[in-house]
């Protein structure tokens, strides 16, 4: 009888230990957060969630050890896959690339590598964004693209932040934080005359009636150049600057990012949100989210080149050009 309690008492720590464990890291990421739960039962619902999240993360981070690609908790922890996906990527669209403004060839040789944060030891990048639970990924990464082509364009350096919530609002026919096409976000900016400062008209985490009207414009194009194939990427970004990009976003790999050379080969090919890409390397891209500096590499993330990595290049990458 007493052999029958002990084994039973060490069944229970051996069960119970994860759940403990388990628990102590979500009071951290409740206290870290700053999350608050309406009762004990949705607390409950969340605890169960975050534990699935954590130990789909301690499987990754086993998995991927060897290629030194790693995951964390992070500000989507306590989200099933359905809730991250539907507040934080846009829906995916089936729209037909353009054939107009493709890149041809400059004619010169572009550099091996290059990281438009540290260019000759001037940073033509603007600080990282958080999009919050609003598919706007699409109005940031035109907002931020633009800020460095004005930046590299004017020889300034550390461009002030434009209006992504101008975009938001503004852009004709977009499903706003349900997601919108960059193309149509950038065609909006040329015809309209430009943006004005986030300051100015800023980010509200929801779409509003358009106010553009008395902003003051600080930052225009007059065109752009689209690419289609990695090699065009490079192109574009090596001789001019950075360049929005659409991937597959709706993998928890992609989620709990923490940092590596992401190469993600189960990802699909359908486009569900925007980045822009600040640089690259022989090896890997240097994409800029809109997650904060907690996910990734300090909002940053590196994926691996020449894979089409979770369809990089199924949308035109797009150029704005001053």
């Amino acid at each position: 009888m007493i052999k029958k309690v002990i084994f039973s008492l060490i069944c229970l720590q051996v069960f119970a230990a994860p759940d403990f464990e388990n628990l102590a890291e979500f009071k951290k990421f409740v206290k870290d957060f700053d999350r608050k739960y309406q009762n004990e039962a949705e607390f409950q619902k969340r605890f169960e969630i975050f534990s699935a999240n954590l130990n789909l993360i301690r499987r990754y981070n086993q998995e991927d050890f060897e290629k030194g690609i790693s995951y964390s908790i992070n500000d989507f922890a306590d989200l099933t896959e359905e809730e991250y996906q539907q507040n934080y990527l846009m829906n995916p669209t089936k729209k037909e690339n353009s054939k107009k403004n493709i890149v041809d060839s400059f004619g010169g040789v572009i550099p091996n590598s290059i990281d438009w944060r540290n260019v000759n030891n001037q940073n033509h990048v603007s600080s990282v964004k958080y999009q919050g639970k609003c598919g706007s990924c699409w109005a940031f990464a035109v907002a931020q693209s633009i800020e460095s082509a004005v930046s590299i364009a004017s020889g300034t350096t550390n461009p002030e932040s434009l209006s992504s919530q101008q975009i938001l609002d503004c852009t004709p026919n977009s499903g706003k934080c349900q997601g919108g096409e960059p193309l149509d976000a950038i065609e909006y900016v040329i015809e309209h005359g430009g943006l004005t400062t986030a300051k100015s008209y800023p980010y509200l985490f929801f779409s509003t009636k358009c106010r553009e009207d008395n902003k003051q414009i600080v930052a225009n194009i007059s065109t752009y150049l689209l690419g289609s194939t990695e090699d065009h990427i490079a192109q574009l970004v090596g001789s001019k600057g950075p360049v929005v990009v659409c991937a597959n976003f709706a993998t928890n790999k992609n989620r709990f990012y923490h940092g590596g050379i992401a190469e993600d080969p189960e990802c699909g090919t359908e486009p569900t949100h925007a980045l822009i890409v600040v640089g690259y390397t022989p090896d890997y891209w240097i994409l800029k989210n809109t997650y904060s500096t907690i996910w990734g590499e300090k909002g940053y993330m590196r994926v691996k080149r020449g894979v089409n990595w979770c369809g990089l290049t199924t949308e035109n990458s797009i150029l704005p050009i001053v």
